[in-house]
């Protein structure tokens, strides 16, 4: 008697879903590179990435393809630098109270699989911050995140995020969120007297680094108030941004993109804190007791 297998349902409708997605959804780096020009991407740009790598993407490579392609898109002239911290799911507060030190050299990126793929390339450095280390290939990518241990707000004027504004980076988000955007921290560094509340906690954390000898740094590091976050209203800024037709949002197969330059979301963002209504709450006074 001839038995005839049959793929459990989940995983018969997986492989229609891949089948589907790699006919109708595929493109592979050449599609990507041309895309990237079209939202304005020129080779000598600083393009900062949020990422999140999802199977059915569509992507026909590896995630060391498609940063490959990014590295294309800017050229050697240019500077791709994506976030690398290491840790998710907690603050940066609940982070540093583990007292768990980055390690530059070994401390891998919890922003996604692209990100460490990143981390792990040829000619990639990474900034010395405790809390948000960012990584960067390419021209003056070593100028770009130094100093970051230098400073105690990991978003300040002194830090790589305003570089990124100095250089108007072109921001994206792959299959990642606007929340995933750590470049609106430093506008509200910026922005920080017209909040309804202290942006920072009173008090620096301290937190470590080990650098690429291997030396320990104590680093203090100021970290956003849990007032100022929950107070944040990301949705007010984003409808602003799109009103304003800054905010950019597109598909390249199955793959997500959003993009806005720095200088617009800055921009965006101070006419918004000035006219009102802020993306900031003010805090509710309790009621008077009789």
């Amino acid at each position: 008697m001839i038995r005839t297998r049959f793929a459990p349902p989940g995983q018969a409708l997986a492989t229609l879903k891949r089948a589907i997605v790699a006919r109708l959804l595929g493109y592979d780096a050449d599609a990507l590179v041309r895309r990237l020009t079209r939202i304005g991407v020129r080779q000598g740009d600083t393009l900062v990435v949020h990422s999140s790598w999802r199977a059915l993407n569509g992507f026909r490579g590896s995630p060391a393809q498609f940063g490959a392609a990014l590295r294309e898109a800017v050229s050697e002239a240019g500077l791709l630098v994506m976030p690398s911290l290491t840790y998710h799911n907690m603050s940066s507060a609940e982070f540093l109270a583990t007292g768990k030190p980055m390690d530059v050299r070994r401390s891998p990126s919890a922003m996604g699989l692209l990100s460490e793929v990143f981390r792990r390339g040829k000619g990639v450095v990474r900034s010395l911050s405790p809390t948000h280390p960012l990584l960067a290939w390419g021209r003056d990518a070593a100028a770009f995140v130094a100093g970051h241990d230098a400073t105690d707000r990991p978003f300040g004027p002194d830090s790589p995020f305003a570089r990124m504004l100095q250089r108007n980076a072109l921001i994206l988000c792959v299959d990642a969120g606007f929340s995933s955007i750590t470049f609106t921290h430093f506008v509200e560094d910026r922005l920080a007297a017209t909040l309804p509340v202290p942006l920072y906690a009173p008090e620096p954390m301290t937190g470590s680094v080990i650098d690429t000898e291997g030396r320990r740094i104590d680093v203090p590091t100021r970290v956003i108030s849990a007032e100022a976050n929950r107070l944040r209203r990301e949705e007010r800024l984003i409808a602003h941004l799109q009103r304003e037709g800054t905010l950019h949002h597109g598909r390249l197969g199955n793959t997500r993109l959003t993009w806005i330059r720095a200088a617009d979301l800055a921009a965006g963002a101070e006419r918004l804190a000035t006219s009102g209504p802020h993306f900031f709450d003010a805090p509710v006074s309790p009621e008077p007791t009789a």
